[in-house]
């Protein structure tokens, strides 16, 4: 089970827009990462994919890992997410942006830590975790080749709950935006993917 937690009000939020003039939506984009990560999860695994933005989360899942995201705005939730589930006994993986950033923050709050883009240290741990030898920390140190990334599973996402369905089709950024961490995040290369893949991104979209 991944989750998206509940972001607090805030720039990332816009519900107080949302309620004034699209009450029918709950929250702006849908968690994209948690998408791409489920894509990359060995096809013979049931994954499911829950945002606090948009829904409750289950309290007793059944499931044997909770793999949770986020921002470094969204930390206050992670850590009391991170701390009820693995009380419950799950095994608990944190990753996303602020994790990368920052792991010494959840040292001692998670199982296993994913630091970096999980294109390659996902399947890694899967692999693990299927032999019974799940790591601590995975690391990514470098940009991965975004030519080999999978089309996300827009079908775990409840997209009609969002004002938009986003791609993405590049990492990386050759500016230094003091308030931006993407730089420090994916390098300032900018790395794109191919057109076929933005191609197949679309039409999976279409039946959703």
């Amino acid at each position: 089970m991944l989750i998206n937690p509940r972001s607090p009000e805030s720039f990332w939020s816009f519900r107080w827009a949302l309620r004034e003039l699209l009450p029918d939506k709950r929250a702006i984009n849908p968690p994209l990462g948690l998408a791409t990560l489920a894509a990359l999860t060995p096809v013979d695994w049931e994954i499911s994919i829950f945002d606090e933005n948009i829904e409750p989360l289950p309290t007793d899942p059944k499931a044997d890992i909770v793999g949770i995201g986020g921002m470094a705005v969204q930390f206050p939730r992670q850590r009391e997410l991170l701390h009820y589930y693995r009380e419950k006994g799950y095994h608990v993986v944190i990753g996303g942006s602020y994790a990368s950033l920052s792991p010494s923050t959840y040292e001692g709050l998670a199982d296993t830590l994913i630091v970096g883009e999980a294109e390659l240290v996902w399947p890694e741990f899967c692999r693990d975790f299927e032999h019974g030898l799940p790591g601590k920390q995975y690391c990514q140190p470098d940009p991965v080749d975004l030519r080999h990334t999978p089309t996300p599973r827009f079908d775990l996402l409840n997209l009609s709950a969002y004002t938009t369905a986003s791609l993405q089709f590049s990492r990386g950024c050759p500016y230094l935006c003091e308030f931006c961490d993407i730089p420090v995040l994916f390098g300032r290369k900018p790395r794109t993917k191919t057109l076929a893949q933005i191609h197949n991104e679309l039409e999976a979209l279409r039946p959703t």
